[in-house]
């Protein structure tokens, strides 16, 4: 049988093993170590179901949340953990593997004290941060999102920015109920900071290990951010925040409030006030700009949070999208609100089964965002999107220079321009603003699409370098085979599509890969083109097309990439420089569709010469 986690959170045996999961801590005989957080948190959520089958999907939304991971991720803690405990995949003493379906904890769990689970009592002073326990009513949910909208693209800097990461904060309350708080508590800090012109802010998942301050250095991040909180006995919820700068290992600021307990609103206004009065001279930045659209309904706040801590997969996407309506329905001036509804309508109309009705709504929530806070460049860079693959390249072309105008440069407003001379077919110009926002944060993992830039026009000399500014992410994992597949490595490329999360793409590729037969591929083709033909986006059609050519299907490719140039990603030169068409250049299909690329590249160019010549 299982336990509540507030139970094993205090520390359990399992066989000859204690486990500590607040110090991450596995002791077997004499070896004693200590395992990554979320290494540990495998280990809980099956201690929680001990003896039952938890699915790997489970655990991956458990463990990871709305972060997108390979299957690997989850592989590599289950051998961690067996190394650890003294099992074997062989044996399945402790862990064992149930084929297809997920992982079952066999050995007997028990927990450390044998006297019944109480509430424990206030956290001991520790360092710089002390306090007691109390109850806490408020339901405050919010993970770090990994889609585009996140507070982790709202960041404008300069060059000779400071980079800063905001890690999960620690629930020192002794009360699992409150973990959710780690999430949400630091996600204020971080959004406030990214409004400051001076700073580089990292998503917490970015260093999240148990030894932060090594990954930050490894980063080359100057400075992190630590939180710790509790409740006391008065009803209040207290925060302590530090800031540490990385190189000299020192603490340059540290402070502590608290609110009432039940009164998010209130948090907040406090956050704010230590952020813009404490932390950020601290760091040596200028203060930001201030939102026009502040929360004023806890229920449509608290709404919110809820749905940002919702993974992005299909159907919870269709979840939040519900928590969100009702919240902007109690609030309607809340321009984030309307910016997170805008982007899952997108997820829904992309990747479920919204379709284009959803995308409709997606770009008239974003417009209704940037309307109530006309400073909310995510809203601004998501609608600049909406208007590429809805085709109307010069709106898109139009609304990224004037982010410009209106923001200056930073990593967001280049970037906005990389994707759209991408889309029109300009890829010197694209690689260009690529290059200019490397040069002002060269850490940045959002850079990694500038990868495609110079794989469409076949400098593969540059494309790693991008797509390592986000290592293990699904969307550099394919772009890793895509690479290969340009080089013609079917061993280098099958090695990364075995990693990946089972899906029709890699339903396709590793079959194909590993040489299946084309009778054997016609099924994984079929769903492979069913899959990505829901996608609204033109250039994912270009994107996954050399995997049909790769696959045996030139057909299906063409069909692809036609697709995406009368979605007007225009595809030119790219056909021509592209090393991945070498072997259909010469073919008339070919050559129909490259007229219609090069009309599609042409009439995008002489609009941005005249756009460009009236400014």
């Amino acid at each position: 049988m299982g336990f509540a986690r507030e139970e094993l959170e205090a520390g359990f045996r399992l066989g000859h093993c204690l486990i500590e999961p607040r110090q991450n801590r596995i002791v077997r005989g004499d070896a004693d170590v200590r395992v990554e957080p979320r290494v540990m948190d495998v280990l809980v959520c099956l201690a929680e179901r001990a003896g039952e089958v938890v699915a790997r999907d489970t655990l991956n939304e458990q463990v990871w949340g709305n972060v997108v991971v390979t299957d690997q991720a989850l592989t590599n803690c289950i051998s961690e953990l067996r190394q650890h405990l003294g099992d074997d995949r062989a044996a399945n003493r402790i862990i064992e593997t149930i084929p297809k379906r997920g992982y079952r904890l066999t050995a007997p769990v028990q927990l450390a004290h044998e006297e019944p689970a109480q509430k424990p009592s206030a956290p001991a002073a520790r360092g710089w941060l002390t306090g007691k326990r109390g109850l806490f009513a408020a339901g405050l949910v919010l993970a770090a999102i990994v889609f585009g909208v996140a507070w982790w693209w709202r960041s404008a800097s300069e060059p000779g920015l400071t980079s800063i990461a905001v890690l999960r904060f620690e629930n020192a309350s002794g009360d699992a109920s409150l973990d959710y708080l780690s999430y949400a508590l630091p996600d204020e800090v971080a959004t406030l900071l990214t409004h400051s012109r001076d700073l580089a802010v990292r998503p917490f998942e970015y260093l999240d290990r148990d030894d932060s301050l090594a990954a930050a250095r490894a980063r080359r991040v100057d400075h992190i951010v630590r939180g710790r909180y509790y409740l006391e006995d008065d009803a209040q919820l207290a925060l302590a925040v530090e800031a540490q700068a990385v190189p000299q290992e020192r603490v340059i600021w540290r402070t502590r409030v608290t609110a009432p307990a039940g009164d998010l609103l209130a948090m907040r206004r406090q956050v704010d006030e230590i952020v813009r009065e404490g932390l950020l001279p601290a760091l040596g930045a200028r203060v930001g700009r201030t939102p026009r659209s502040a929360p004023t309904n806890d229920e449509a706040y608290r709404l919110y949070l809820r749905s940002l801590a919702i993974p992005k997969q299909p159907k919870p996407t269709e979840r939040a999208i519900a928590l969100l309506e009702r919240a902007v329905e109690l609030d309607p001036q809340f321009a984030p609100a309307w910016d997170a509804l805008g982007t899952r309508y997108y997820d829904h109309g992309t990747y479920g089964e919204g379709a284009e009705p959803a995308r409709i709504q997606s770009l008239a929530a974003h417009r209704k965002a940037l309307e109530l806070d006309p400073g909310l460049l995510s809203a601004a860079r998501q609608i600049l999107t909406h208007s590429a693959e809805f085709g109307d390249l010069e709106g898109a072309y139009r609304d990224a220079r004037k982010l410009m105008d209106r923001f200056g440069p930073s990593v967001e407003t280049h970037f906005a321009l990389v994707y759209v001379y991408r889309f029109g077919g300009m890829l010197d110009a694209s690689q260009h603003h690529c290059e200019r926002a490397l040069a002002i944060d060269p850490h940045d993992p959002r850079l990694r699409s500038c990868a495609y830039s110079y794989l469409y026009a076949g400098k593969l000399s540059r494309v790693m370098e991008f797509l390592q500014l986000d290592e293990g992410s699904y969307f550099v994992q394919w772009g890793t085979v895509l690479y290969h597949l340009r080089r013609n490595d079917r061993a280098a490329a099958l090695h990364i599509a075995r990693q990946a999360a089972v899906e029709p793409t890699r339903g396709l590729m590793e079959p194909c890969l590993e040489g299946a037969s084309s009778a054997a591929l016609e099924e994984p083709v079929a769903e492979f083109a069913r899959y990505w033909q829901r996608h609204g986006d033109p250039e994912a059609a270009y994107a996954v097309a050399p995997m049909l050519l790769y696959c045996g299907r030139p057909d299906l490719a063409l069909e692809f990439v036609e697709r995406a140039i009368d979605g007007s990603f225009c595809a030119f030169p790219a056909l021509d420089q592209d090393p991945i068409w070498a072997d259909l250049r010469n073919g008339a299909e070919f050559q129909r569709i490259r007229i219609k690329a090069q009309a599609c590249h042409e009439r995008f160019r002489h609009m941005v010469e005249a756009y460009d010549a009236g400014q």
